[in-house]
């Protein structure tokens, strides 16, 4: 059987996807919660740790990272076969819900109805993993068939089967299915007594004693007295037979005939263990001695099995038997009217039609060989039941309520799916009521999106036939659900099993939650890294995504043109802002994205005047934040802009600095030490800044920065060329005017800076074209105007020379 389908479920609900609402135990009404009873914050917290601790959570992922680490090991880069740890994934969920039954059991009050519905979950999970590791061991893992002589006719009614169950890819689904069925069976504790013997059983005390008058008690060593005559056993008797009878049919439906016989041999009743193995296949030893088989020398099994069955099939319909012997033989020779009287599960419904459907199979092969075969006497039972579709859709319509009701549980709706091998529909199906549920705003049940993702990822790496959306998105939702229990360590492994562009919106959305230490969150960009995903395209992912989000909150106004001071606090925004940024600078890398980013945001803090926020962010990234990296040379306008923005902000730190000095200028009252302490170190940092401030109005600040073909980019870069051009004139200005009694040379350059205003600069815009497009030209010709009518005064020229 090919698992390529693993995939359309009959019309049944999924329901319960979603998180239900919690139950109260004092409420008889389902999905209602009573107001009168009070929930305090500690029972709060016991409910949650008993029914999501998120240690599940790491126990999975900590097998499929393991089997990843392997298959790579072992194979390169070949497809995971998660089928190899389905075994733990069954083991894990049945300690679980072993755990949950030992709470169950002992716990009382509300945890009750929560225990045991977790319990319950775990169950089916467990089982749920079972069928599947039993389904992929019967065609993956079987022995090979070994041909057993020429002609089939040679071979044993057992070499039969084995070749049927080696060939034909139904008959071996059909069985493995069953088997599966057995082995979930709830354990079972059988009690088996042995029989008192009765006084009329008893032998006579002399040769010529009267004889015993008769009894309506039988000898029970007499197995068809009871049938025969009509009588019955005593009441002890009759226990103890109606429980080995129960007892027998308990190892029968778990498939332990062998504990069956056992059972009839402890109860003193030998020939009910022979009646029992009437049903092996015949073979002998000389037919096929492969040792691999294991086989007892001679005839083995019995030849006239048809007629054993009509004979159990007789015993089946017996009306006056026990319902528990009925069920035995009805079993045996695969009869289902007689064995439902004693089903009380889904399992157990599904068990009886699919040991008829076995049943019939093996009969009807044999009978291609004239091999057994039904007497006239003794008939043996026909069914309807031809395809595992023809079981479940007996099961969905049968008269039972109850039975119908458990069919669309959603571990029975998955399993009948995985049956069918109709999961494509199944995962649809369920895919889009998850969507309803949240799109209604109910969170999902944890447990199945748990479930559901690793069941998808069985499937892949099956080559199963999964809608690729669907599969996407519960995997998706699994891994939001371990962002959301801040379980980051192991995120990031299931978002590798996503599409490239769903790995970096789910590892970005988590990373820009987090605001700790260098060091804590080089932790999490290790985790990433360390299952292979795209961490440049993640983390330039994040940053631009807190960036934008950052960006639409303003927290204030800033009026065009009004410089703000460097050394103000930046806003909260601002503040964000530059911390997203920090993303980027953890690995060279990365540095490219990182100074593209920053280069876009100095613009808009220069742009409204922010040069404080434009400040900050500059001495907040790496010193060789612009150099070149593993990723190439840096494109020479970035780096360029970058310089610039270093240079603007440098002069702009010296002019503040100046004027700082300007406000401490000494009094009348002050000595004259002060005064000429004062004296020399404004003459330094006069110089200082006016040098620094006409080298930046000289140099081609952000001018060889403008590219064509990036409208955006050059319209903003010319825009601060205008804006900070004409501001450094004025405060060139400025800084000569004011340090005119300092440095008396001063006053003329002032006036001079007309000259360089109107030189012309190439193939640069001139300056008083930069001034006059920002509407600042007037103002400076206002100043130097100043200058020269100081000039005039002093008896000096007013042209500066």
């Amino acid at each position: 059987m090919s698992f390529a389908g693993i995939s359309s479920l009959p019309n049944q609900g999924f329901g319960n996807f979603a998180t239900p609402s919690f139950t109260s135990p004092f409420n008889s009404k389902p999905n209602m919660v009573n107001n009168d009873v009070d929930m305090s914050s500690q029972q709060s917290e016991r409910f949650q740790e008993h029914n999501d601790t998120g240690v599940e959570y790491q126990k999975f992922a900590r097998l499929l990272e393991t089997l990843q680490r392997q298959s790579n090991e072992q194979r390169g880069d070949a497809q995971l076969d998660i089928g190899r740890i389905l075994p733990e994934f069954d083991t894990l969920c049945s300690t679980r819900a072993q755990q949950f039954e030992r709470r169950k059991n002992a716990g009382a009050g509300f945890q009750v109805s929560s225990t045991e519905e977790e319990y319950k979950l775990w169950e089916s999970e467990s089982n749920t993993w079972l069928l599947l590791e039993t389904l992929f061991s019967a065609f993956e893992r079987q022995k090979p068939f070994v041909d057993k002589g020429p002609e089939a006719l040679e071979w044993s009614d057992l070499d039969l089967i084995e070749h049927l169950h080696s060939t034909d890819s139904t008959f071996k689904h059909h069985s493995a299915v069953k088997s599966w069925l057995e082995v979930i069976a709830p354990p079972t504790n059988p009690h088996v007594g042995v029989k008192r013997i009765s006084s009329s059983a008893k032998p006579a005390g002399s040769f010529f004693s009267q004889p015993a008058t008769t009894t309506t008690q039988t000898n029970y060593q007499d197995p068809d007295a009871t049938t025969r005559d009509g009588v019955k056993l005593d009441d002890h008797n009759q226990r103890v037979e109606h429980d080995l009878l129960q007892a027998v049919w308990e190892y029968i439906r778990r498939g332990q005939v062998q504990k069956a016989k056992e059972a009839c041999e402890k109860a003193g009743e030998p020939w009910r263990a022979e009646s029992i193995s009437g049903g092996d296949l015949y073979s002998v030893s000389t037919a096929f001695t492969d040792p691999q088989y294991d086989r007892e020398e001679g005839p083995i099994g019995n030849k006239t099995r048809g007629l054993w069955k009509g004979t159990c099939y007789a015993l089946a319909k017996e009306s006056t038997a026990d319902q528990y012997e009925r069920a035995i033989y009805g079993a045996l020779c695969g009869d289902v009217p007689s064995v439902l009287p004693v089903c009380s599960s889904w399992e157990d419904h599904a068990w009886v039609r699919y040991n008829a459907l076995v049943e019939s199979m093996i009969e009807g092969r044999l009978s291609q060989f004239n091999r057994g075969g039904p007497s006239k006497a003794l008939p043996i039972p026909t069914t309807t039941i031809s395809s595992a579709k023809d079981i479940f859709d007996s099961i969905d319509n049968s008269d039972d309520q109850k039975l119908r009701n458990d069919s669309k549980d959603m571990f029975k709706a998955i399993q009948t799916s995985i049956i069918l091998g109709q999961t494509d529909q199944m995962l649809t199906s369920m895919a889009k009521e998850a969507r309803s549920a949240r799109k209604a705003g109910a969170p999902l049940r944890p447990h199945m999106l748990r479930f559901m993702a690793h069941f998808v990822l069985l499937l892949r790496s099956k080559k199963s036939n999964v809608p690729k959306t669907d599969g996407d998105f519960f995997i998706k939702s699994y891994v939001d659900l371990l962002i959301s229990k801040q379980l980051y360590d192991i995120a990031p492994l299931y978002a590798s099993f996503l599409p490239h562009k769903l790995q970096i919106e789910t590892c970005s959305s988590y990373l820009k939650t987090i605001d700790g230490s260098k060091k804590e969150r080089l932790g999490y960009l290790a985790n990433i890294r360390k299952y292979g995903l795209d961490l440049h395209s993640i983390l330039t992912a994040t940053v631009d995504s807190l960036l934008e989000k950052s960006s639409s909150a303003s927290e204030e106004v800033i009026k065009t043109g009004v410089m703000q001071s460097i050394s103000a606090p930046t806003t909260a925004r601002e503040a964000a802002q530059i911390k997203s940024l920090e993303w980027l600078t953890f690995e060279t890398p990365q540095y490219l994205e990182c100074l593209f980013r920053s280069n876009h945001l100095i613009r808009q803090y220069l742009a409204d005047g922010r040069l404080n926020a434009a400040n900050a962010l500059y001495t907040s990234l790496p010193l060789d934040i612009a150099e070149s990296g593993p990723m190439g040379a840096m494109p020479t306008s970035l780096r360029r802009e970058h310089t610039y923005y270093g240079d603007l902000l440098a002069a702009r730190r010296v002019l503040e600095k100046w004027r700082s000095e300007l406000e401490t200028r000494p009094s009348k009252k002050d000595t004259r030490m002060a005064a000429w302490k004062w004296d020399v170190e404004m003459k330094e940092l006069v110089t200082d800044t006016s040098t620094v401030l006409e080298s930046l109005l000289r140099s081609k600040w952000l001018f060889d920065c403008i590219l064509p073909g990036d409208n955006v980019r050059a319209h903003e870069l010319r825009k601060l060329r205008q804006i900070y051009l004409s501001e450094i004139a004025l405060n060139l200005h400025e800084v000569y005017f004011q340090s005119r009694d300092v440095i008396h040379s001063n006053l003329e350059k002032s006036v001079e800076m007309a000259n360089l205003i109107a030189a012309e600069r190439g193939e640069e815009t001139p300056l008083h074209k930069e001034l006059q497009d920002n509407g600042r030209l007037q103002e400076l010709l206002a100043q130097i105007r100043l200058s020269s009518l100081e000039l005039i005064n002093l008896g000096r020229s007013p042209f500066a020379y």
